[in-house]
């Protein structure tokens, strides 16, 4: 029996040892970048708190010059639809959550 030159028994897949290297790169790539992502995550939180404390900010201090009264007292003065009669309602917010609307 003659044999041809070069190995008759080749591998079909892929080795436990190669595997294992491929899932730990993968880990390692996880491990860089969940902390960024997170901190990524928070900074756009920071942002978006950031510029809702600007916009009730502003509204006050409209809200002040608007009605000589000082300050709002509440987040409901400062939100809801211009002229209501429910509360003195500036329309200087676009949405007061629930919890907080005037009750009629």
């Amino acid at each position: 029996m003659v044999r041809a030159c070069g190995n008759t028994n080749r591998q079909k897949g892929f080795s436990l040892i190669e595997l294992l290297i491929v899932v730990a790169i993968i880990l390692i790539i996880a491990a860089i970048a969940i902390p960024n992502l997170l901190r990524a995550k928070i900074a756009a939180n920071q942002s978006g708190a950031v510029g809702t404390l600007r916009t009730i900010s502003s509204a006050e201090q409209t809200f002040s010059s608007r009605f000589k009264d000082g300050f709002a007292t509440s987040l409901t003065q400062l939100g809801g639809p211009v002229g209501s009669n429910t509360c003195k309602n500036a329309g200087l917010v676009d949405d007061v959550p629930v919890g907080l609307r005037c009750v009629r």
